[in-house]
Order: structure tokens, then sequence, then C-alpha cells
């Protein structure tokens, strides 16, 4: 078993073996999007076979190599094909996997290190061992096998009430291809909370990146004013909740909550499994997504820094390490 940067001859199984047992975070689409600083690694294993792979976003800080997710990227896998089906033979095989990750990893000397692990890893203990912090996140996912009934039986009160209360207000939820309205409020959410949001990579995702086969969005509006937005992006399987945006004069609780239910209903029309809030450690935030019904799902996060910036992130990035 090892890992490796990619031959030129390998790309394309490469992001076959993502399409199939990645997600849309590991498609060449959505990493051609970070240019040379993302690195794409495979994994091979004794017979020298890809049979999986993940991608390190790193950039230069004050000097320092750090290597984080790759922005609006929940995640950086990896994904890998398993033939065995043996339970055992399976763990085992996670195992080498991401023992040789974790190796890979240290051997790079990042100055900072902070990534995250697909939902589907839960064994982290190679990391552990590597004397990385691994701190769990969460996110909320809808099934979408369930039926409409259902998903909103499962919807708190609260958010129920949210709804009805739209419906009777007048506002309107379509589905929109304008994705200069979906960064217009974008943008105002972000201001309005004080955040600092990566322009050119919004406006990647929204004018490079975006197309009807892996995006979508749905805006209210009242008397023809955009007040809220949903997009959305999504591989095969999931569809997941990758901006939101809201005006700054809306006053219109419900504005929200309708255009995820709509998207949460497309999302389940084109056929897709589950529905991902992508989560969040704000706390008014993950409320909100709570209130939605998901199931609760941990992802984890793999950090490390050399010793003096690892006492200064105690200071200033504690949740972290």
């Amino acid at each position: 078993m090892r890992i490796d940067s990619l031959e030129n001859s390998d790309f394309g199984k490469y992001f076959q073996l993502a399409k199939e047992y990645g997600t849309i975070f590991n498609s060449s689409e959505w990493l051609s999007l970070f240019g040379d600083r993302v690195r794409i690694l495979g994994i091979y294993n004794d017979k020298n076979d890809l049979i999986g792979g993940f991608h390190l976003y790193t950039e230069k800080k004050l000097g320092l190599t750090v290597c984080r997710n790759a922005p609006f990227t929940t995640h950086c896998g990896p994904f890998l094909k398993v033939s065995a089906r043996n339970h055992v033979a399976v763990m085992d095989m996670w195992k080498k996997v991401l023992r040789c990750m974790a190796e890979y990893i240290e051997d790079m000397r990042i100055a900072v290190l902070s990534i995250a692990l697909d939902t589907a890893v839960v064994d982290t203990q190679p990391f552990i061992w590597k004397k990385n912090k691994v701190m769990p996140r969460y996110t909320y996912i809808i099934d979408l096998n369930l039926s409409m009934d259902a998903i909103l039986e499962n919807m708190s009160s609260e958010r129920r009430n949210d709804l009805r209360k739209g419906e009777k207000t007048g506002i309107s939820v379509n589905m929109n291809a304008d994705y200069r309205i979906v960064q217009s409020l974008v943008n105002q959410s972000f201001s309005r909370q004080n955040m600092v949001v990566n322009n050119k990579y919004l406006e990647d995702i929204l004018f490079r990146f975006a197309d009807s086969n892996n995006s979508f969005a749905y805006v209210a509006e009242d008397d023809n004013r955009p007040i809220a937005a949903a997009f959305c992006i999504y591989d095969r399987r999931t569809a997941y909740y990758l901006l939101g945006g809201y005006a700054h004069e809306n006053k219109h609780r419900s504005a929200g909550p309708l255009v995820c239910l709509e998207a949460i209903k497309h999302a389940q029309r084109i056929g897709l499994k589950t529905f991902d809030f992508e989560g969040s450690m704000i706390p008014r935030v993950e409320s909100y997504f709570r209130g939605f019904g998901g199931k609760i799902t941990p992802y984890y996060m793999i950090n490390k820094a050399i010793l003096p910036i690892e006492i200064i992130l105690k200071c200033l990035k504690r949740e972290f390490f």
C-alpha cells in the first residue's frame, strides 16, 4: 500500500473512481477550481493498482506552509474501492489506507494542518497514533428515501410553523439560474455577520463550476425582491447545502426555511438519496439546521501544528488545538 502523486495516465481512472466511490468534492470539475494549490494523491495497492485517493489544499501564510480544507470544501476524502466483503477485512483495508495517509501527511512537514475527513471515515486511530488532534464536527443529513410527509414530520414544530407562516405571506419560491442573485444574497449575509467571504472562489463556484448537472438554487421573493436563497451542489447520491443568503431588509423569518424546503424537494425529485446541510459549529446556525430533522452525523477534523505555532493556536483557536 502506498500513496503518491498521480501519473498523467492515472488521472482519468482517478476521477472515474472518485465519481463512483467519492463525492462531488473529489471530482475533477471541483478540484480544478483551486489550481496548483491542490495536490491530488492516489492510493495504490500492493499490485500498484489505483484504488482510491484524496486531495490536500496547501497555501503559504507568513512564510509557513498551511494545509487545510479548500475554500467551500467539506472534506478532502479519502475515497476507496474495497473489493473485500468480510467486515474485518474491510476494516483492515481502511486501517492500512488511513495509516499510509497519516504517514504521508506527517512526511510533508506542514507547519499547520487542519483538514476534514469524509463522513464515511470513522476510524481515526492512525491519525491519533501520529499525534494529531482529532476533533469531531457534526452535520445533519436528511434521508430522501423517506416520503415528504415523513420528512416534514421529522422537523421541529418551530420549523414547521415557519413554513406554514411562509405559505400565508405570499412569498414566492422558485428555482433560479441567475446566480448573480445568489452571490448578492450570500455577500449580504456574510457582511451582516462581519465575516469575510472569498469572492474569487465564490465567483468560480457560481460562474465556472455550476451547471444544471451539478447544482441548483432556489430564491424566495417578496414583491419581486429577492430576499433569501439556497444554493446546492450535488453528485449521484447527495445534495450539499453549500451557500445560503438573506437580504439585509429581509423581515420574513420564513424565507430561509422555504428555500431550504424547496431545495430538499428538488433533491428528492431528481433521485438523490441524501441531503446534507454541511453542519456548523455556530450554535444558532446549528440549531437552525437541526430544526429540519436530519440525522446528526459526525465527521472528523485532523489538526496539527509545529510546537511554537500550536502554542499560539491554543490561545487563538482553542476549539481546534
